[in-house]
């Protein structure tokens, strides 16, 4: 007989319903007293009863255990398989360590050889990533930087207006807005300090400096130069060149001379001026000539407006 839990609910519903049927109660609520007052011929249908059912019980309990053996026999290999698997995982990851641990080994050998081969190994210290990145910092703020040299220096002045006055008559409309400006530099008495003038972009510092040749036709800022923020090594360059050009000047003094890309370059100077230029050069020191002793002459003497042709 093939174990199910339909056939133990159904001895359940066939006792209940033995017991119901002679006694009128449950099973479990029947004493010695109900059952002597039973007649034979109702015990003896209740024994019957009884009888059949325990035998069919009888078989669905067999079929039970062997069911549950079987089960037993299930979870026994269930759990061979389990311990299996965790012994497959375990030796495989005695196996990834064992991987990782030559790994480690031979780039470790790799890595003294290199040692004591001589190679150079530098670890990027703290140290030289701050210096990296200050050097960043400088190199950026001096592309928006500007030098300003001879640009009268008092007490308690106005710097900022200063400046902002000077880029106004260079650049115009398209003047650059100023983050910062100061002084650099000692003070010292009869010497004017030159001015660190920060703008808001490299691209601002480039037109400021295209722009700064305005300033030598204007009255206030005509003794006003203006040139880039160059680092030190960058100024030695420069000054290396400046003596150039003063070696050039004394030994070819027909030509002109100037700095180009970080270069000293040279030209012939102009043609003199043609015969036309000459006498208007001549016509206008004419005029300057005489403009002295028509100054000196007394108003009333002058002819007057109306007897001007």
């Amino acid at each position: 007989m093939d174990f199910s839990l339909e056939s133990l609910y159904s001895v359940e519903r066939d006792v209940d319903s033995v017991f119901g049927a002679v006694f009128g109660v449950n099973w479990s609520d029947v004493s010695k007293s109900t059952v002597t007052k039973l007649d034979k011929g109702t015990l003896s249908n209740l024994v019957l009863s009884a009888v059949s059912v325990l035998g069919r019980s009888k078989g669905i309990l067999r079929s039970a255990a062997v069911c549950v053996e079987g089960l037993k026999q299930d979870q026994i290999e269930n759990q061979k398989k389990l311990l299996k698997i965790q012994d497959d995982l375990l030796k495989s990851k005695t196996e990834q360590v064992e991987a990782v641990q030559k790994t480690v080994e031979t780039e470790i050998r790799s890595f003294s050889d290199a040692v004591k081969q001589g190679c150079e190994v530098k670890a990027a210290s703290t140290q030289v990533i701050k210096a990296a990145v200050k050097s960043a910092v400088l190199e950026d703020d001096r592309k928006r930087s500007l030098m300003v040299f001879g640009l009268g220096e008092g007490p308690d002045e106005a710097l900022q207006s200063k400046v902002d006055d000077m880029l106004r008559v260079s650049c115009g409309l398209s003047k650059p807005s100023v983050s910062d400006c100061y002084r650099v530099g000692e003070v010292k008495e009869g010497a004017e300090r030159p001015i660190k003038v920060l703008l808001n972009s490299s691209e601002a510092a480039a037109r400021a400096l295209r722009n700064a040749r305005v300033l030598r036709g204007t009255t206030r800022f005509k003794k006003v130069y203006v040139s880039p923020d160059r680092s030190r090594e960058e100024r030695e360059q420069r000054r290396a060149l400046v003596a150039q050009i003063k070696e050039k000047i004394s030994s070819e003094p027909g030509q002109y001379h100037y700095i180009k890309n970080g270069t000293v370059c040279s030209r012939e100077k102009q043609q003199p001026p043609s015969s036309h230029s000459s006498a208007t050069a001549s016509l206008s020191s004419n005029l300057r000539a005489t403009a002295p002793a028509f100054a000196s002459t007394p108003v009333s003497q002058r002819p007057s407006r109306a007897g001007r042709k």
